[in-house]
């Protein structure tokens, strides 16, 4: 395959998009099955283009014949290669598990892919002005989607989504400004290379504290991830919808605080920084996440928790540590949205979202139930799934400091007692059908089946995780960093962390009234927005006293 021509990186941006309006014309019927093979299509691409930047290193793709730095260019590299294959990936797969709902009409088809378009293209773009127009661009449709069906708390919420995020891509633009002043350039190479350059490294104090507080806010970070439990967990969205903000879109602001980093970070020093911020992030989203009682708030706080996680690998300061992170990306991608989608079946068979009325899945969906255990398996880090390798990789690149791999012990434990929640649903007794007419099919053979190929894909990517991360990241003897994972050791310490989680849960989650205080605390827009600007004057003062 790699002897060919690499294919125009425009190609994977633009497919599903023209796949989109082409098909909108035709009948809604022919428009799934034209959607789902331009799919297809688009994973090929981009395992083709994945093999290319393994083989030959980073693609390049100057637009309208202007070289950089002056003109625009596409770019995909190491980091980004495997999370285009990612994006491809996970919306094929949620096109086939939505393959029979009613609400996939054509409006909602096209807006779906062109989201998709538009993430990819962010995967791809290599200068900053651009980011901020796609970001935008990826507001609008994604607030379209929130507020689809139109009931008013998803109104609500989408609307709160789009306010927050035009309050922060305009710090975002401002950054921007003042990034261009500074450099004369916007593309990320260009950035870097003058960043290091620089002799007055507090010239770039503000541009980044505003640009890096716009992204911490898509990314979620702590104290900004208030609105990510309402867009996520919005009452009437669908739950594609919140399978895809979830496992993909929120990964778009991880990804743009990776270029933040490489841009700026190891001129001003901020790893360690991020480091106690992704801490910090992680164990307040499993906090708030194990007092919910909505099954899918408890999914949208554990999300928070997991991009905790994910920080705390990307800023490790080791190559393991930092692609252990990029793993963990993908691996959150695929069990979060098949966490979403099954919460979705669920709540639609038994009428209710409440955790405390749903009991005995396992004999009611026992299907969709298995495949919800693999993705709460992999989640929790489970010996032999996906998750185990990630957080293990993460873990190795703390080795050696005692602190942050305490803090690493606490993160999964958290997680694991969020889940150890989260699994009361599936055994008990499942009580009196109350279905609805739609409900009675919420779990019909096709839904289930993809449901279950999403679980098999979490075991299959523990279990063949050396491969794998061979080929989707240049990380050294990736099957000797893999195999650590699945260790008698780490497999008792498992264990053990399981256990004292359902001890906990049992002696302590099940009877804390704190819990309801906490649950019943609501950030509104005014107290987010504060909490936006606290983040920047925090970062500000900051560097301004820790950068020479």
């Amino acid at each position: 395959m790699t002897a060919l021509e690499p294919l125009p990186l425009y190609v994977p941006v633009l497919l599903p998009i023209v796949a989109g309006t082409i098909g909108y014309f035709v009948p809604t019927r022919i428009y799934k099955h034209i959607l789902i093979v331009a799919q297809m299509t688009v994973v090929g691409v981009a395992v083709h283009l994945l093999a290319h930047v393994r083989e030959s290193g980073t693609l390049v793709e100057p637009l309208a014949g202007w070289a950089e730095p002056v003109g625009i260019a596409l770019k995909l590299d190491a980091i980004s290669a495997p999370l285009l294959l990612l994006v491809a990936v996970v919306f094929l797969l949620l096109f086939l598990f939505n393959y029979n709902k009613l609400y996939m009409d054509k409006l909602f088809q096209f807006v779906f892919v062109s989201l998709q378009g538009v993430i990819a293209s962010l995967f791809l773009t290599a200068d900053v002005f651009n980011v901020y127009v796609l970001i935008e661009l990826t507001t609008v449709f994604s607030t379209l989607l929130i507020m689809y069906k139109k009931g008013k708390p998803a109104l609500y919420n989408g609307m709160l989504y789009l306010m927050f995020s035009i309050l922060a891509m305009a710090f975002f633009l401002l950054g921007i400004g003042f990034t261009y002043q500074t450099f004369g350039v916007l593309d990320f190479a260009g950035i870097r290379e003058r960043s290091l350059a620089m002799t007055d490294r507090g010239a770039l104090i503000l541009p980044y504290s505003l640009m890096m507080t716009a992204v911490g806010m898509k990314a979620g970070l702590l104290p900004m991830f208030g609105w990510l439990p309402r867009a996520h967990a919005a009452p009437s969205a669908p739950s594609m919808v919140s399978a895809m903000l979830s496992g993909i879109q929120v990964k778009a602001g991880i990804y743009l605080f990776i270029r933040m980093q490489l841009m700026f970070g190891e001129a001003l020093g901020t790893r360690q920084l991020f480091l106690v911020v992704g801490i910090l992030t992680a164990v307040a989203g499993f906090v708030l996440a194990i007092c919910q009682r909505d099954i899918k708030l408890i999914l949208a706080y554990s999300t928070v928790s997991q991009i905790g996680l994910i920080v705390i690998g990307l800023t490790s300061g080791s190559e393991i540590g930092f692609w252990g992170g990029i793993y963990h990306i993908i691996n959150h991608a695929v069990f979060k949205a098949l966490l979403f989608l099954t919460a979705g079946l669920i709540a639609k068979e038994y009428g209710t979202r409440d955790i405390a009325m749903i009991r005995g899945t396992v004999r009611r969906m026992p299907v969709v139930t298995v495949a919800a255990m693999l993705a709460v398996l992999g989640m929790a880090g489970a010996p032999f799934f996906n998750g185990s390798i990630s957080k293990y990789l993460i873990e190795s690149g703390l080795s050696g400091d005692v602190r942050w791999q305490a803090a690493i012990y606490v993160v999964n434990f958290g997680t694991m007692l969020t889940f150890t929640r989260y699994a009361t649903i599936f055994f008990g007794d499942p009580g009196e059908a109350r279905r609805s007419g739609e409900a009675s099919r919420a779990a019909d053979g096709w839904t289930a089946t993809v449901a279950l190929v999403f679980g098999l894909i979490i075991l299959a990517s523990g279990v063949a995780a050396g491969p794998l991360m061979r080929v989707l990241f240049p990380v050294a003897d990736p099957g000797l960093l893999a195999s650590g994972a699945s260790a008698i050791g780490k497999t008792l310490v498992f264990a053990a962390t399981f256990a004292a989680a359902i001890a906990t849960y049992l002696l302590v989650v099940r009877r804390a009234a704190v819990l309801d205080r906490i649950r019943g605390v609501s950030v509104s827009f005014n107290a987010m927005a504060m909490m936006m600007t606290g983040f920047f004057a925090f970062l500000l003062f900051y560097l301004l006293v820790t950068v020479q």
